[in-house]
């Protein structure tokens, strides 16, 4: 009886969210009396985050996602509309207009709207970036990071994918991923030697934050997975990349090998990846094996 209620609820918020751009002409403010109402169903535990969520996915209504967030603010406080949102594991970036599909958009949009606190990482990789590009050494690098960020962020997943990001595409770009080369072939034996020796540069900024965290190198990895993915794979990039993670006792072999085995879908990507460093990975494991072989004899 209560599903079906429910049900019958949700089907009518679906019907009304339907027809809401026609009556945007006659009703001005209707998206800001809808967020009301949703706001208000989702504080009382009639809807949940994620089902307002779902027929609002790819900017559909834009920005009553934003709304219902702004009056859910006004009802429960920052604290427990930042725990609702993250327990829902509702993606913001889905809810955006596909031109507007971006960080720094989103960070813009929750600024405007004073709902920063629900992701206050969120500007960090662009942060961090102008942080490098002003003194790219790792000195200065780390210097930035210890002065700016609250040291309680050091070990958020977000922190550790944009530090991730930032370090392996600055150092790509100075080596193996320069404007002119083409990313199909293999680079240089030069340009990759370049790319290891930058990386040992700042092998303690890496170890500062990823030394002894098992699940934050997971993410780390992960990291890298999606800057190859999205840069279509460079020949040979993440091969080579895992390979001297690895060498230079950046991230462990346990780290690989829970990447390797983990199911997660919100990382793109990973098949492909799987497909380049199998061989590599199953040398490791196999290395391992041999290790703990020895070890127990």
């Amino acid at each position: 009886m209560v599903c079906s209620m429910f049900d019958r609820l949700f089907d009518g918020v679906k019907q009304v969210l339907s027809h809401l751009d026609d009556l945007v002409t006659e009703i001005p403010r209707v998206k800001s009396h809808m967020a009301g109402i949703l706001g208000y169903l989702v504080s009382s535990g009639t809807l949940s985050l994620a089902d307002v969520a779902e027929p609002l996915e790819g900017g559909q209504h834009f920005p009553l996602f934003l709304l219902t967030l702004q009056t859910l603010h006004k009802l429960q406080g920052k604290s427990t509309l930042t725990q609702t949102l993250n327990e829902s594991k509702v993606n913001l970036l889905n809810l955006l207009p596909e031109s507007d599909r971006t960080k720094e958009k989103l960070a813009d949009l929750l600024e405007d709207r004073e709902l920063s606190f629900l992701f206050p990482l969120l500007r960090i990789q662009s942060d961090l970036w102008r942080g490098l590009l002003a003194d790219p050494t790792p000195h200065a690098f780390y210097k930035y990071i210890k002065d700016t960020l609250d040291p309680e962020h050091h070990t958020a997943p977000g922190f550790i994918n944009a530090l991730m990001t930032v370090l392996v595409k600055y150092i790509v770009e100075e080596t193996t991923l320069v404007s002119d080369v083409d990313p199909t072939s293999v680079p240089e034996k030069l340009a990759t030697e370049r790319e290891q020796e930058l990386l040992a540069k700042f092998k303690p900024v890496f170890q500062a934050f990823l030394h002894d965290h098992l699940p934050l190198q997971v993410t780390a990895i992960y990291a890298l997975q999606v800057f190859t993915y999205t840069n279509n794979f460079p020949k040979g990039m993440l091969l080579r990349w895992f390979a001297n993670l690895y060498d230079l006792e950046i991230i462990e072999e346990d780290a690989f090998l829970t990447w390797k085995e983990d199911l997660s879908q919100d990382y793109p990507g990973k098949g492909k990846a799987l497909f380049q460093v199998n061989q590599w990975l199953t040398w490791l494991q196999e290395t391992e094996e041999d290790e703990e072989e020895e070890e127990e004899a």
